[in-house]
């Protein structure tokens, strides 16, 4: 139990036990009576509670330990025990069993706690149906840590504790009507005014109670305290059941695998739930509260992805509920809580990894709007983009057959943008790129009822292949020429005799290298291969590094391979486009006898800027330097460095395939 509390660093350095004398252990035993003591003031029981936290991993490596855990856990079991629960945080006695609990868990795992484990369990389930929630998150933490240290046997406390559980489960939906009710601060004159038995109920978070005092002279002062919510209505609570659950069943499946299964319906209802859309509106809507429960919420889901292995035809029965409810969490994720949707995009990967994903078919269109994926937050939008998008690619590769060609038409409108969005890894844009290109056949199939539509499809990816194959030529190409040249220099000279295709196709332009005279500066070949690195204006930044259009320094983490696994994708997106296109209705396939492939003028000119820019982008084989542009960021000897000639075995393969678009 005291992984979570480090002992002492001398101690553990040294392998050796703290001594102690006689008289100290003597003075802690005395603080351990003196909170058994019910004549004792309860400021005293605090400062004694105190100076034994503080001191505690020094008494639990000390030479009387064993004579001092005996007698602290009878008096802290006994404490806990016939002491009442307090419910404001700032009142001693709660700190006091605070502080117990807290040194309970954080006695060390050893055969000396082995006898005080079944005790100590029981007694923590008994208090989780009385005590407030801090108390009770503890309780929770001293159950789980025990039976992760000790695996005890199973006994009859553990059903209560599952009851408790489920209880929990159970009561949530009735509480929905007063949770998100707006929450005024509590006013009292004293606290012994307090109500506890009509307040708790109602009490879900921390709520604060103003004291209002009279000074000698006169004058009104108010002083703050904190209403604890009970352990049994706490969202915070709520939010580590799952993970205990799970505990639970891998220590005691046996005994427990039908109990398990009890909590799947319960599971379904409580990711359902919503505040009602008056609660929503209200302009006194308690957002901390709502923000609490979808975390407890997303736990839940979390839990549902884990027993859907274990109880796989049982959850099926669930389905549409816990679609419903998952979309329903994705929609309403607060924009201002990023960890709580990234959270919840994870479970949703695990649950839409299983077979239960054909559920999502009817659903798959709301997932095509960012809105829902991702929410309106800037977070989420930096950096939850890669993981929503390949989650949401993984669904729809699986689904793929079961699409609508209007459900295909929104998924290549969105990796579409995908694949031209430069702010995305290049890994992703190559995922987007296969799942068009896994999405060429569905649409292939979809034409023989609409063709039209279908065909306009298809020819929408091929321009979109076009658009992307311009965009490595014109812009990340040059760069890594740019950044092959900055590693190999005295290759440069040499490259510029195998490139005259490269310099032809591209516009001429004086290379612009800070005045510099480069080797083949004086060869149109090479001032055309660093003519496209160069800025627009010949600006360089305050480093010295040539600045793009927008006055910003080129990016210095593009990686070869990687844009080679992009285009050799995006040639095989073409090929399958063009191999899968259907004829236009306009010809009548029993009266044409030419080729078998027709297309319109305006697709033939695609044709031509797909060959005239594949063809520039398929010059990235022609950069041969390991380590450097390959991301290592350090130079090779100039001995060490070739220039390979034959082409390589991927260069043949990208080169076979793209001789099937045009043949």
């Amino acid at each position: 139990m005291a992984a979570n509390y480090p002992a002492n660093a001398a101690a553990q350095a040294a392998g050796t036990q703290q001594f102690l004398e006689p008289t100290q252990i003597g003075q802690f035993r005395s603080f351990v009576t003196m909170l058994g003591d019910a004549g004792s003031k309860d400021e005293l029981k605090l400062k004694a509670a105190q100076e034994l936290s503080e001191s505690f991993e020094i008494i639990t490596q000390s030479s009387g330990y064993q004579n001092f855990l005996e007698h602290a856990m009878r008096v802290f079991l006994k404490v806990l025990q016939e002491g009442e629960p307090m419910f404001i945080s700032e009142l001693n006695m709660q700190q006091v069993r605070k502080l117990i609990l807290e040194m309970i868990h954080r006695l060390p795992q050893s055969e000396l706690v082995r006898p005080f484990v079944k005790p100590i369990v029981i007694l923590m389930i008994k208090l989780l149906y009385t005590e407030n929630e801090e108390n009770v998150l503890v309780c929770l933490r001293i159950i789980v840590d025990i039976h992760k240290q000790y695996r005890p046997q199973f006994h009859s406390e553990i059903h209560d504790f599952v009851a408790y559980l489920k209880k929990i489960f159970t009561e949530l939906p009735k509480h929905m009507n007063v949770m998100f009710e707006p929450r005024q601060p509590i006013k009292v004159k004293d606290l012994k005014e307090l109500n506890f038995e009509t307040l708790l109920p109602d009490i879900f978070t921390m709520t604060p109670i103003q004291l209002e005092k009279k000074t000698a002279d006169g004058k009104t002062t108010t002083a703050s305290y904190n209403l604890i919510p009970k352990g049994i209505n706490s969202l915070k609570v709520l939010h580590e059941l799952p993970i205990i659950v799970v505990l639970l069943y891998q220590i005691y499946k046996q005994n427990l695998h039908q109990e398990v299964a009890d909590f799947i319906p319960l599971v379904m209802s409580t990711i359902s739930l919503q505040p009602s859309l008056a609660h929503k509106n209200s302009p006194g809507f308690n957002k901390e509260t709502y923000v609490d429960f979808m975390g407890a919420q997303i736990k839940t889901l979390t839990f549902s992805a884990y027993i859907l292995r274990l109880f796989p035809d049982a959850v099926h029965t669930h389905a549409s509920t816990m679609v419903k409810g998952m979309i329903n969490l994705l929609e309403s994720c607060p924009k201002e809580v990023a960890s709580s949707r990234k959270e919840l995009l994870v479970a949703s990967r695990h649950i839409l990894q299983t077979e239960f994903r054909n559920h999502f078919v009817p659903m798959i269109e709301k997932l095509f709007d960012d809105d829902v994926l991702l929410g309106k937050g800037w977070t989420t939008h930096e950096n939850l983009r890669p993981l929503a998008y390949s989650t949401l690619a993984d669904l729809v590769h699986h689904i793929r057959q079961q699409l609508s060609l209007q459900a295909l038409s929104k998924a290549v409108h969105l990796f579409a943008k995908n694949i031209h969005d430069e702010s995305l890894p290049t890994s992703i844009q190559t995922m987007s790129c296969k799942l068009l290109l896994n999405l060429v056949d569905c649409i292939r199939v979809k034409s023989e009822v609409e063709p039209v539509v279908a065909r306009d499809l298809l020819i929408t990816m091929l321009r979109i292949f076009t658009i992307k194959f311009q965009t490595i030529s014109k812009v990340q190409l040059p760069q890594l020429m740019q950044k092959w040249y900055v590693f190999c220099p005295a290759l440069f000279a040499l490259l510029s005799t195998s490139l005259t295709m490269f310099s032809l196709r591209r516009k001429a332009k004086p290379s612009e290298m800070g005045g510099g005279t480069l080797p083949g500066q004086g060869d149109t070949t090479a001032r055309d291969l660093l003519g496209g690195c160069t800025a627009t204006d010949g600006t360089v930044d305050g480093s010295g590094q040539k600045a793009t259009s927008i006055g910003l320094p080129v990016p210095t983490t593009l990686n070869v391979s990687e844009y080679r696994s992009l285009i050799k994708t995006l040639v095989c997106g073409v090929k399958a486009v063009t191999w899968n296109c259907p004829s236009p209705k306009s010809v009548n396939a029993n009266e044409y006898t030419g080729p078998t492939k027709i297309f319109n003028p305006s697709e033939i000119l695609i044709f031509i800027d797909l060959f005239h820019w594949a063809l520039e982008a398929l010059d990235i084989y022609t950069i041969n330097i390991p380590g450097a542009v390959m991301g290592v960021g350090q130079s090779i000897p100039v001995q060490k460095q070739t220039l390979q000639m034959p082409r390589t075995k991927e260069e043949k393969e990208v080169l076979e395939h793209f001789s099937g678009v045009v043949s």
